[in-house]
């Protein structure tokens, strides 16, 4: 393994440890949501993934794949990470008992002044 595939397995690794050392804090700050709240997570975090996945889906219009090309563990890491951290707030609202399709959930960004 090269130097750089290595350092690319290593930030995959690194989403990865991320997400499993995150998961009991996680958990705790997400039992202590309402119902709501919980939704307005999934969103967030299930949209942040979209775009981490954008950026790692992009080299394959191009015909290449992102592992082929080198540089993209820190993407593929934190594809590893959203993908964790959404399956952490999938995981409380089953504990929870939400029913996840009561809420329709929309971020509004507004400029700040």
């Amino acid at each position: 393994m090269t130097d750089a595939s290595e350092h690319d397995h290593e930030l995959q690794n690194a989403g990865q440890a991320l997400g499993d050392g995150f998961a009991e804090l996680d958990a705790l700050l997400l039992a202590s949501l309402t119902a709501e709240m919980r939704a307005v997570q999934l969103d967030a975090r299930r949209r942040l993934y979209e775009h981490i996945d954008a950026v790692w889906e992009r080299p394959k219009l191009a015909g290449f794949h992102p592992v082929d090309l080198g540089g993209y563990g820190a993407v593929a890491g934190l594809r590893d990470l959203l993908d964790m951290l959404i399956g952490h707030v999938e995981q409380a609202q089953d504990v929870a008992g939400d029913d996840p399709d009561s809420f329709r959930v929309r971020l509004a960004v507004e400029p700040i002044e």
